[in-house]
Parts: C-alpha cells; structure tokens; sequence
C-alpha cells in the first residue's frame, strides 16, 4: 500500500466524569491527503479536509468518528487547535493483508 507520511497522531475521544478526555494513540505509516475548497454562495470561507488511509499493520485501535488528528506525530497529550475531527472511519480490513486498512475522512 502506498504512503507518504511516517505517521499520525490520533486522540481517541472519551468521556469521564461528564467531561470528554483524549487517550494519544500514534500510527505508523499513512496516506494522507488535503483537500481545500470553498464553499458556494454568499460564506466563502474554505473548506479544509483530509482523507486518511491507514494500513492495518500501523495502527493498533479502532478510530471513530469524533476522534481528533493530527497529521504527524506529535508529543502532545491533548489534541491541538489545528487537529481535524474525524467525521468517518470505514474499517477495510478483510482480503489480502496486503491491502487491509482504515479510510478516515477528518475535517
């Protein structure tokens, strides 16, 4: 499977005492992908997003939308400002191991 990153930084979202927290988790290899567009009509703001494709053999959990990432691989325990929320993840990973992975789209 292609890559072109060394890797990412993924924080799992989770909720303690009503109040959501983030578990670190770093990948290995990735695809990563940015997209900018603008939007139609009257707000032209753009739209940044970014497809992920993760092989199986680098990443050791399920990610999930709501989820934060962050392009690389950073030491930080909480998710940054600029780190994108995952709003899909499709779990690929059946058939040949050469080809198992994860699809996240993240915005």
């Amino acid at each position: 499977m292609y890559t072109n990153r060394k890797g990412c930084t993924i924080y799992e979202k989770t909720v303690q005492n009503r109040s959501p927290t983030y578990i670190r988790h770093e990948t290995g290899e990735i695809y990563w992908e940015e997209t900018t567009a603008q939007k139609d009509g009257s707000d032209r703001s753009p739209q940044n997003e970014a497809f992920v494709s993760i092989p199986a053999a680098s990443i050791d959990y399920e990610p999930k939308t709501g989820d934060r990432i962050v392009g690389n691989i950073i030491a930080d325990l909480q998710p940054p400002a600029n780190a994108m929320t995952i709003m899909s993840a499709e779990n690929l990973c059946y058939g040949s191991p050469a080809v198992q992975h994860w699809e996240l789209n993240a915005k």
